[in-house]
């Protein structure tokens, strides 16, 4: 028999520390299905402007996105793993609602680093919630760049001070203010593929650089409760790209929209 839930000390944890690497793994040949995905979508996208490996949004969308990514409908086959979502329906309540993923590539040497932040400081939620499962396509470690969690730094429920870091080696140029960094107290989740790690959006987190043979690919998966509220009218206020949600499609995982406000029109091709 499959272990398919969280257990009482894993919901602690995650509720305690902010993650969670539950005793689980994909079945080998959905792995297998995810491995062939990712290439696919690389292969796809080789030639398309302002895409590259290390960071691919929105591959669940049909019509590409703000990075112009283009998508295929079967990310949503894995978006809805009923063993996935009934661990996420223990921390996050039955009322579930995709509203983004991301494809992590992390090539080998010249895989790119994440720097700390929390995911809370630009998502236009009400209240904010979601909580973000990370699924290994590859083997993640210390070595690759496998994700690295401060623990307990979700409790205050608040964003911390961040400041603009454009760089070309970062994923991403949104970084926490150094004094709400302590890395002696980060945690390295180290994980084989087909595991997964779940945390929430307060988490403070980041990954160092992939300079390994190694490559270092994951699946992320975005979801919140159905108790909040995507408003996409404040979607648009950034001034980068690809934190452009005006036009973000949502999709009803399990349960119902609890604030009757959200808006599942948007973003889908019919409705464009």
């Amino acid at each position: 028999m499959r272990k398919t839930t969280l257990t009482d000390s894993e919901i602690q944890a995650y509720h305690r520390d902010g993650f969670v690497m539950p005793d689980y793994r994909l079945p080998d040949d959905v792995l297998y299905a995810l491995r062939k995905a990712y290439d696919r979508m690389v292969d796809q996208n080789s030639n398309t402007p302002g895409v590259n490996p290390d960071f691919m949004l929105g591959p669940h969308l049909s019509k590409p996105g703000a990075q112009g990514l283009k998508g295929d409908l079967v990310w949503m086959d894995f978006a809805r793993n009923d063993e996935i979502l009934d661990m996420v329906s223990q921390v996050a309540g039955d009322d579930l609602i995709l509203w983004g993923t991301t494809l992590f590539g992390k090539p080998p040497i010249v895989g790119k680093a994440t720097p700390w932040h929390q995911d809370a400081d630009y998502y236009p939620i009400e209240p904010m919630a979601t909580t973000t499962v990370w699924v290994a396509i590859d083997d993640a470690t210390p070595e690759n760049g496998c994700m690295r969690y401060l623990p307990g730094s979700h409790k205050e429920r608040r964003v911390f001070p961040h400041h603009w870091n454009e760089r070309e080696d970062l994923t991403l140029y949104q970084q926490i203010d150094a004094e709400w960094v302590d890395e002696d107290r980060a945690v390295d989740v180290t994980l084989e593929a087909g595991q997964i790690s779940l945390h929430d959006v307060f988490m403070v987190h980041g990954s160092r650089a992939n300079t390994t043979p190694h490559r270092r690919a994951a699946l992320v998966l975005r979801i919140m409760p159905g108790t909040s509220y995507f408003n996409h009218m404040k979607g648009a206020d950034s001034d980068n790209a690809t934190h452009d949600y005006s036009g973000r499609a949502l999709f009803q995982l399990r349960g119902e929209d609890k604030t009757g406000r959200n808006d599942f029109a948007i973003g889908h091709p019919d409705n464009a």
